[in-house]
């Protein structure tokens, strides 16, 4: 919904699947979602779903404690590399740590187990 206003659920669910959403999911959280202020709809209860400057606000915070998280993540990691992991198995590891595919525990595992 970051990205350009959306219709309602019911009106075009191609266009939620097009952007990987459930519109069962976003049926479902809708009524808290308007309630709360994050998005609005134009038009009525079939209109087109906007996201609030308020929305954008709370989904650039989700966003960010995301990338923090991932950069602790990473930074954890190469303490870990730190104590002697073999350079090609580190390197995968912390690409997929960093892309977000794996989390910490999973790159120092392939670390340790090779």
């Amino acid at each position: 919904m970051d990205l350009c206003d959306l219709p309602a659920p019911e009106t075009a669910p191609e266009s939620y699947a097009a952007r990987d959403l459930d519109t069962d999911e976003v049926r479902d959280a809708l009524p808290t979602l308007l309630w709360s202020g994050l998005v609005e709809q134009r038009g009525g209860d079939r209109g087109t779903l906007h996201l609030t400057p308020l929305g954008a606000a709370a989904l650039r915070a989700a966003e960010c404690d995301e990338l923090t998280a991932r950069l602790s993540a990473v930074t954890s990691f190469a303490d870990t590399v730190s104590r002697g992991a073999p350079p090609r198995s580190a390197g995968h590891a912390l690409k997929r740590l960093a892309e977000g595919t794996w989390t910490l525990e999973q790159a120092e595992s392939y670390v340790r187990n090779g």
